[in-house]
């Protein structure tokens, strides 16, 4: 357990416009604070101007948001709890999220019984599910192309330095932090064959790591240097992503054996 309960590998990054920051960053605070206060997952930095995304055309392909958010909660742990949650995502600045692609047909990935919000058009898809035994669970989940998904797997489990653990033959998730009660996860979910991903340009993932030098020429897309300790690049699908050096002796030793591991795996189609 001790591996999961250390400061955090992972935190997300989300870039509102000029001014929304502060309120962005207190709603997210006050919804997470009655399921796991002690953890900061999330960071909101604003934008010195505002950011217009061109909409393409995509005719024959829907493309499914390139990130969610989804909460699983016991109901036996307080009615009221899960209803705060689930009011709070009913009201400003939380947006219900449409599951219709703008000519009207329902994404075949989403239920129609289910209901997702966002804070913006351009960051994570956020959901509420009801858990009736086990850990409370918030899992973040990162969607692949259905020819995308094997190399994602490798490439995470290269920038986290552990394996995933697989769930089904298009599911699987790593642990970041774990309580007996509450566990946060980063999961990785294969799309159907024919959908694309819709990368959210106002939402970066960022993993603290050991040695940027021995990463960066692995890495299938290229990485570029943003400040002294920070690199920014990208999955196979376009989500992006942050690299952030991290000084630490139980690190170092960690990515040791696992580079020993590794080095005997085929390393993923496409790497460099």
């Amino acid at each position: 357990m001790d591996e999961t309960q250390g400061p955090l590998a992972m935190t997300v990054h989300l870039l509102a416009n000029s001014g929304h920051g502060s309120l962005l960053q207190r709603t997210l605070d006050q919804l997470l604070d009655c399921i796991c206060p002690e953890v900061r997952l999330f960071q909101v930095s604003e934008r010195a101007s505002p950011v217009k995304y061109c909409e393409k055309s995509h005719s024959k392909r829907y493309r499914f948001p390139g990130m969610s958010v989804l909460l699983f909660l016991h109901k036996s742990l307080g009615e009221d709890r899960l209803f705060r949650v689930l009011d709070s995502l009913q009201h400003s600045p939380w947006q219900c999220y449409p599951t219709q692609d703008t000519w009207g047909r329902l994404c075949p990935y989403l239920f129609a019984n289910q209901e997702f919000y966002s804070l913006d058009s351009q960051m994570p898809i956020w959901g509420v599910r009801q858990v009736h035994c086990g850990s409370e669970i918030l899992r973040v989940t990162i969607y692949c192309s259905f020819d995308n998904y094997e190399d994602a797997i490798r490439l995470y489990e290269m920038i986290l330095q552990r394996e995933a653990t697989l769930q089904k033959n298009n599911f699987c998730f790593f642990v970041l932090y774990a309580t007996k009660s509450f566990a946060l996860q980063l999961s990785l979910k294969q799309l159907p064959l024919g959908m694309s991903v819709d990368p959210k340009e106002s939402s970066v993932l960022q993993f603290k790591v050991r040695e940027i030098g021995q990463l960066v020429p692995l890495l299938p897309n290229p990485c570029i240097p943003i400040s002294s300790t920070r690199w920014q690049t990208q999955d196979y699908d376009g989500n992006k992503i942050l690299l952030q050096r991290w000084e630490s002796s139980s690190v170092a030793q960690t990515g040791v054996q696992w580079c020993r591991h590794s080095s005997l795996r085929s390393p993923p189609s496409g790497f460099k």
